[in-house]
């Protein structure tokens, strides 16, 4: 995944796995049988139309299997696949060969982006003492390809040669520069020490940018997924004090997809804009991420003040500010070309809406081996591929057609999904929804969406048997978090963000993760041998979300009338507003930009979905197949309807008015963010109540859209 998670998964607490399982290397378990498929009503079907989907979930369900899931990632994890690369091209080819076993005929799509490669990577430390630090893991006896791993590396760094003081700045936050200053310390013309957590890790180098550094140096302290939480990998699944987290700095906070194409597909001869001018590469300075074992000489050789509490991490001694004691010499040299990148498509025309698209997609890319992320997602893409390949054999239909994709180059920049879409702007009006799967192989469950798209999941979740429950998903999900089902907020970082942000698509992101899942982002850990002795040996919940992608897939796909709430969808974003007007007054001593005439529109909003569903309710009953169009036709408007075609401040390639990823986190959710970002950002009142107005327009055209046909 582009970002390591925030919800459920990210934020996994406990005891680690057993010394046992940490060394079991058994079989898989025989497949836990799917949960009964429960008699009686499908939200969004007729009683008929549910008895007949209900039929063919039971038929889904059986496929997936913990073997299946094991071969795939034994196949597919042998060598690593960082986009573009000859891995990569190798791994596109398996999934096409798996594919087309199963019936299926698949369709490899061709982009081309602008990228960076590590052509050197050098990181000294040049006083105290000279030490020239380590920059790839130790190579494990079972990990195969080796010298194919690339050494640490942050795509789209700039190169450079620099030498300086080194200042240790927390987690690279604006408020962590703030405190720097506070306490008198400078980062102009020094060398920047971050951990990674807490932001989007391209937000620390444009923080330290702006603040004159002149570059950045990323470690992962072993207080955040290291040592301190735990056995490391190999002996455990935390990560290990060699272990290094890639990843990509492209300000994907500002607009997604090849840097050089901004809004437009990067297709075979694409109009280019210059690297210069490219949002995504804006600001930043030579960037390079280490291990806690490198990052620990020059954290100790540290002088200055004594950091707060808060800024303490997991190694055994004082952290301090800086500068003095410790400086560095940080040579890059990365080389920037277009490289072809390679997507992976299957469609599966529907029987009676096949302009309507249900899709279904996984990034196949990764930093090396990439087992958790994200071949435990394409693995599950491909387990519900080869479900509906036996369903067709059977002479089941969807009734809209269903798209399988596995996308290339995610981890630079969401890039293969966003030429994607951008390629299909006009048709994904047609496209009813995305779900989303980037790290899907766990014990514990958690989810993403769109208010619309929440009792899909959860509907979907009862029907899935969880491992090691002797219940269902929806069981385990409330246990495991004090009876609620908590449903996060899309924002940054995954595949969604141009169906969702930039072209109105509802969307969901669905995932699982175990204990220690974070140890291995982003490392040449995240292999076979990690999934297989931490992250999922019995390889069961691999297929447990593989049955569950699959139901929420067909029951979007074959519904009557689709099942999206906009009552809640209301709800929220009159609470949004309210949230809205109290931080004016927090921050801002009084009430700058009114909204309350927004407020009352929400409500007219929230009115007429509950008028629309009472009318569905009716049509259900009478199986009314005239008035199921026009249902459908304004449920797939209504989400369109909170986009602005002039997009938000500073960032017009994002265009939805309620959510995107935070302009100071790039992963977190932002909620009203042009209106945030306009007054609480940029300071522009002016520009508020222009924004303001465009959401008021948004939101009298979603109440219009659901309201009945006078």
């Amino acid at each position: 995944m582009f970002r390591s998670r925030t919800r459920a998964p990210a934020a996994i607490g406990g005891p680690v796995l057993s010394a046992v399982l940490a060394l079991a290397v058994a079989a898989p378990a025989a497949a836990s049988p799917p949960a009964p498929a429960q008699d009686g009503p499908i939200a969004g079907f007729t009683a008929e139309n549910a008895k007949w989907q209900r039929r063919y979930e039971r038929l889904l369900s059986a496929v997936p299997s913990a073997r299946t899931a094991r071969d795939l990632d034994a196949e597919l994890a042998r060598e690593p696949a960082l986009a573009t690369t000859t891995g990569d091209r190798h791994r596109v080819g398996r999934i096409v060969a798996r594919l087309r076993s199963y019936g299926l005929k698949p369709e490899v799509r061709t982009y081309y982006a602008y990228l960076s490669m590590p052509e050197r990577v050098k990181v000294e430390m040049t006083a105290p003492r000279r030490l020239t630090l380590p920059v790839k893991e130790k190579r494990r006896p079972w990990q195969e390809f080796y010298d194919e791993v690339i050494p640490s590396h942050n795509g789209m760094s700039p190169s450079g040669d620099v030498r300086g003081k080194v200042v240790y700045a927390n987690y690279g936050r604006p408020e962590d520069f703030a405190l720097l200053a506070k306490n008198g310390v400078s980062v102009k013309g020094k060398i920047v020490l971050v951990r990674y957590g807490s932001v989007f890790r391209g937000i620390k180098p444009r923080e330290a940018a702006r603040r004159g550094a002149r570059g950045v140096l990323i470690y992962s302290d072993p207080a955040d997924d290291g040592s301190v939480q735990g056995p490391v990998y190999p002996a455990g699944p935390w990560r290990a004090s060699d272990g290094i987290q890639r990843g990509s700095i492209a300000q994907i906070q500002l607009a997604a997809g090849d840097p050089q194409t901004p809004g437009w597909p990067s297709v075979q001869g694409a109009r280019r804009v210059p690297p210069s001018e490219a949002p995504m590469l804006k600001g930043l300075v030579p960037t390079t991420p280490i291990s806690y074992g490198a990052a620990e000489p020059l954290l100790r050789a540290l002088k200055g003040k004594e950091v707060p509490r808060e800024w303490q991490g997991g190694l055994p001694f004082t952290y301090r500010f800086g500068p003095g004691g410790t400086r560095a010499h940080l040579d890059l040299r990365n080389t920037f070309q277009v490289r072809p990148l390679w997507d992976v498509i299957v469609r599966i025309p529907g029987s009676e809406h096949p302009e309507q698209e249900v899709m279904l997609g996984a990034h196949h890319d990764s930093w090396a081996y990439g087992s958790s992320d994200n071949l435990s997602g394409t693995e599950n893409v491909l387990q519900v591929g080869r479900a509906l390949g036996t369903l067709l054999k059977k002479g089941w239909r969807p009734k809209r057609t269903v798209v399988l994709a596995t996308w290339d180059g995610e981890e630079y920049g969401l890039f293969g999904s966003t030429e994607y879409a951008e390629q299909r702007a006009d048709l994904l009006r047609d496209t009813v929804a995305y779900v989303n799967m980037d790290g899907a192989g766990g014990s514990r469950f958690g989810a993403s969406a769109t208010p619309a798209l929440d009792r899909s999941v959860i509907d979907a979740s009862k029907e899935v048997r969880w491992p090691g429950t002797g219940g269902t998903l929806y069981e385990a999900w409330k246990a495991q978090n004090s009876g609620e089902t908590p449903i996060d907020r899309i924002g940054g970082g995954s595949d969604f963000q141009a169906f969702f942000q930039r072209y109105g698509v509802p969307a969901m992101d669905v995932g699982s993760a175990s204990p220690g899942s974070s140890g291995n982002y982003h490392c040449s850990c995240d292999d076979f041998y990690w999934m297989e002795h931490f992250g999922d040996p019995s390889w069961e919940y691999h297929a447990a979300m593989s049955r569950l992608a699959g139901i929420a897939t067909l029951r979007l796909a074959n519904a009557d009338v689709i099942a999206m709430g906009y009552r809640p969808y209301a709800q929220e974003t009159a609470r949004y507003l309210a949230d809205f007007t109290a931080e004016q007054r927090r921050r801002l001593g009084s009430v700058v930009v009114d909204v309350s005439r927004d407020i009352a529109q929400a409500g007219a909003w929230q009115r007429a979905a509950e008028a629309l569903q009472a009318r569905a309710a009716e049509a259900l009953r009478d199986g009314d197949t005239a008035a199921f169009r026009r249902l459908n036709d304004k449920i797939m408007r209504t989400e369109r309807d909170l986009l602005t075609a002039a997009g938000l401040p500073g960032r017009p390639w994002y265009r939805h008015q309620i959510y995107a990823p935070g302009i100071d986190t790039g992963y977190a959710t932002q909620r009203l963010p042009g209106l945030h970002d306009a007054l609480f950002s940029d300071r522009d009142v002016r520009a508020a109540r222009a924004q303001e107005a465009r959401l008021f327009a948004s939101l009298r055209a979603a109440a219009r859209t659901l309201a009945p046909e006078e």
